[in-house]
């Protein structure tokens, strides 16, 4: 009754369901994965859950095929419009990314050029590169970096979050104060721009949205998987790059529809035995160890966020403030929903009527979520996988 793979993977899913109820109880002040690592950490050191609970709760097997096909899902949420409209907040995440990555390069004498590889893309990134790490990490004997990587991905949107937030505060307060000088004007400018985005030509997926179902959206996702997983096996690429790759191409034509996994109501569980991945190697390593070198490598990336989007001319000159420069380069720590949440608190909290409140939340929200897509959703995953190469 209490050893079977029903059993363990329950006791998996309610402690993500834990990690969930808080972060919505704390309005994401306190990470969610923050506190899931932190309930798995504990429990192992006390001998609570054994170190394969992962493994004996079925979810093994299920994240290695699952991280292909997640990976070409989000894929398929990438607009290279948008992108390729707001260049300069993709630049600036870019260089401040870049800029971090470099300081922890200088630093790997004292940190280790393993712990310094297989942090980057972690720090910088989301679930997939920290799972496609600690599956790199852990196959090629590193389970101190491998640990690492989950201790990083836990805590940093912890420290992200009120840079983010802060910076956020100060640029509102600039906006709204240009509100007020011309309200109608401001509001006008901003009707125009997102209808014609909205404008465009209706997809195919769209027009016929009854041939979608949930057994076909999972069949596309399938597909892409196999094929970045086909693809990796012949070519030097890794399948996770052309997992995103594909997912990315797939919408042109508007044939495939954005997010197919979540439409065909799958995503929850993929994404639990993705993030399951990352847990058994916390069974590992003493905590002191793991909390001073994820310390020393959190602080190097933060280093170089301010350097470049703050000390820098670099921010003013690509995004025109330095405070937003600053909110876009912390986006490596963050990605979605944390950014869209931050926007709303920080409208909800400067706006002073209906109409301040959406000019700053809609204002916000394009910076924060193109910076957030740009470094964690594509860059850190091209980067995981041109990292597992040199392991």
């Amino acid at each position: 009754m209490f050893s079977s793979m029903y059993f363990y993977l329950m006791v998996v899913v309610v402690v993500f369901a834990l990690g969930d109820l808080v972060a919505h109880f704390t309005k994401g002040r306190l990470s969610g994965m923050m506190i899931v690592m932190l309930i798995f950490l504990v429990g192992f050191l006390a001998g609570v859950f054994p170190a394969d609970i992962i493994d004996q709760a079925g979810l093994t097997e299920l994240s290695s095929l699952a991280i292909a096909m997640v990976l070409f899902n989000m894929g398929t949420t990438i607009n290279v419009r948008q992108l390729i409209q707001e260049w300069k907040t993709v630049l600036m995440a870019a260089l401040c990314m870049v800029t971090s990555c470099l300081l922890l390069l200088v630093a790997a004498p004292i940190i280790g050029l393993d712990t310094v590889l297989v942090g980057m893309p972690v720090i910088n990134g989301g679930a997939m590169a920290t799972s496609l790490m600690t599956a790199a990490a852990t196959e090629k004997g590193l389970t101190t970096a491998a640990a690492l990587c989950a201790v990083i991905y836990s805590v940093q949107k912890l420290v992200g979050a009120p840079i983010a937030s802060a910076m956020g505060l100060k640029y509102a307060r600039k906006l709204v104060a240009e509100f007020r000088t011309d309200p109608e004007g401001k509001m006008a400018a901003m009707k125009a721009k997102q209808s014609s985005v909205s404008s465009e030509k209706v997809p195919f997926y769209e027009k016929h949205k009854a041939l979608y179902t949930a057994n076909l959206d999972i069949a596309i996702v399938c597909v892409g998987g196999w094929l970045a997983r086909s693809l990796g096996g012949v070519t030097p690429i890794n399948y996770a790059v052309w997992a995103l790759v594909l997912g990315s191409l797939s919408g042109i034509g508007g044939f495939i529809p954005p997010k197919p996994l979540q439409r065909g109501s799958s995503y929850g569980i993929l994404m639990i035995a993705i993030y399951g991945s990352i847990i058994p190697s916390l069974a590992t390593v003493s905590l002191s160890d793991l909390g001073s070198m994820a310390f020393q490598t959190v602080l190097l990336a933060i280093i170089g966020v301010v350097l470049v989007s703050y000390v820098l001319p670099i921010g003013k000159l690509l995004v025109g403030d330095k405070d937003l420069a600053m909110g876009i380069g912390v986006e490596q720590f963050l990605g979605f929903p944390s950014n869209v949440v931050i926007c709303r608190e920080v409208a909800e909290a400067v706006g002073e009527t209906p109409e301040e409140k959406t000019y700053i939340e809609d204002t916000l929200n394009v910076p924060y979520v193109v910076g957030g897509i740009t470094v964690v959703t594509i860059l850190s995953v091209l980067m995981a996988g041109f990292v597992i190469g040199l392991l």
